[in-house]
């Protein structure tokens, strides 16, 4: 029989929803110190040459290819009193804010040997136990409402507490870091502060939500369970790729994830040397620039529930790349300009906040009825491997792009480095956000095709009826070994 999904048409309580908001104020704080000020830090305080820098932090992505769907199917099947995702949260507050810390106490006086393997040990500790406790904290979404809508809803609380996290990170850092006697001191004493702030948070979570009975126990499915090891997670990774909706979605998640990094960790950059403003215009730009974004979370919830998801990431995609195109002209000392254009840029990354994440448990129900097993681990592991790649090529791009153009630290730049600074913030950032389009336009789920899909799986069916009983009518299917469907090669 295939599977009932759970359905919950009750609405979360507020209180959840803020509960659950609280855990990405911490870990997106991390998230945008790192995306915005790692990479100068490196650079122009703990002098370590881009090359270097950007080789070690790729390091900690090599394992990431392994580590994101191996916790994701590692989640999958964890059984525990504390339930499948929230021990997690539970046991890993306290590592993460170890580990968070570390990675901004660089010591000085490292040749580029040393720094080498100083940022490669510290970064791949900080990002083995960040997606330990991302990566359950995400799925828990997944499972916590099946409505299309109430996803949205709680996406929209998420996000803000995102927003005020990375508002704190890449706001609050610069003040902090001015504020200390040197600025090693202030990086390390800030990196301490925003470790323990997002451990605290991680643990909120884990006091404050609480998984749905059904899911907190459950017995995963029986071929699964029979398996080897490394058997059930290929096969479990391979059933999530044959998800066609989600490939199209993670794919073009990923190239907007690409973009909107190459911005964050040139912007620093731009703003100093291209700008020609001091340290003190960092701040104030990037806090102009989030609080766009956070008043535009409130326009796009409304325009999420009167459009598709879809349209409406497009949407934002268009006006975002118009403001990216238009920093390429920017000279020094136009910061009213450049004040103008972040306006349009922040509505239009606004759409990517929440919308994405409110599609992908869509994905997974489209997964579910497809496979007949319910994976949300994977999913996430691989979406978060996805977002984490991308984060990272970004980075490395930047430091390239500092190698190849002669990029000198704290001196007027040359007319080449100013070139590829300008480049790296809005020219090929655009370009990744077009790319994403058409992926977007051929995304299959609708509201009402969500609806049919969720209907056709919570309706559960002898095995021998034909497969026209609870196969939704929007797709064709193919009979998969074992019951399910594979709706992959559909259109």
């Amino acid at each position: 029989m295939t599977a009932p999904m759970n359905i919950q048409p009750a609405p979360l309580s507020l209180g959840t929803k803020l509960g659950y908001a609280v855990g990405n104020v911490g870990l997106q704080m991390l998230i945008a110190a790192m995306s915005f000020l790692l990479m100068i830090f490196y650079t122009d305080v703990a002098l370590v040459p881009p090359a270097v820098a950007g080789a070690a932090l790729l390091v900690g992505k090599v394992w990431d290819t392994i580590n994101d769907p191996l916790f994701g199917w590692l989640t999958d099947r964890t059984r525990s009193r504390h339930g499948r995702h929230r021990v997690y949260l539970i046991y890993g507050a306290l590592p993460l804010a170890v580990v968070a810390a570390a990675v901004w106490m660089v010591p000085p006086g490292l040749s580029p040997w040393a720094a080498f393997v100083w940022i490669a040990v510290t970064y791949t500790l900080f990002d083995t136990v960040m997606t330990l406790v991302q990566l359950p904290y995400q799925a828990m979404a997944a499972n916590m409402t099946q409505d299309y809508d109430e996803r949205t809803s709680l996406t929209a609380f998420a996000s803000m507490g995102a927003l005020l996290g990375f508002f704190a990170g890449s706001v609050f850092m610069p003040l902090l870091v001015r504020a200390a006697p040197d600025a090693r001191a202030g990086y390390a004493l800030a990196g301490a502060c925003f470790g323990l702030a997002a451990g605290v948070a991680v643990a909120v979570v884990a006091w404050r939500v609480r998984e749905p009975a059904t899911t907190v126990n459950a017995p995963p499915a029986a071929t699964a369970a029979a398996e080897p090891g490394w058997v059930s997670v290929r096969s479990t990774l391979l059933a999530t790729l044959r998800n066609r909706p989600f490939v199209m979605l993670v794919s073009a998640a990923g190239l907007v994830r690409l973009g909107l990094t190459l911005v964050q960790a040139s912007l620093a950059y731009f703003v100093i040397y291209q700008l020609q403003g001091d340290k003190g215009d960092l701040p104030r730009i990037m806090g102009i620039l989030l609080a766009v974004v956070g008043v535009s979370l409130f326009v796009w919830k409304r325009v999420v529930d009167r459009w598709e998801k879809n349209r409406a990431y497009i949407l934002g995609l268009v006006l975002c790349c118009a403001g990216l195109v238009a920093l390429y002209w920017v000279g020094p000392g136009q910061q009213a300009l450049v004040t103008g254009i972040l306006v349009v840029v922040g509505i239009g990354m606004g759409a990517h906040w929440i919308v994405p994440f409110a599609m992908v448990p869509d994905t997974i129900d489209h997964g579910h009825m497809q496979a007949g097993e319910r994976q949300t681990g994977m999913y996430y592991g691989l979406y978060g491997l996805v977002d984490k790649l991308a984060r990272t090529l970004a980075t490395v791009l930047v430091a390239g792009m500092l190698e190849l153009t002669g990029y000198v630290p704290n001196v007027a730049q040359s007319a080449q480095a100013l070139q590829g600074i300008t480049a790296m913030t809005g020219l090929l950032p655009a370009l990744c956000l077009v790319l994403a389009i058409p992926l977007l336009m051929a995304y299959p789920i609708t509201r009402a095709r969500h609806a049919a899909m969720v209907h056709g799986v919570g309706a559960a069916a002898p095995a021998h009826q034909s497969e026209h009983t609870h196969r939704p009518a929007w797709e064709p299917s193919r009979t998969l070994p074992g019951g399910g469907h594979d709706f992959a090669h559909s259109r």
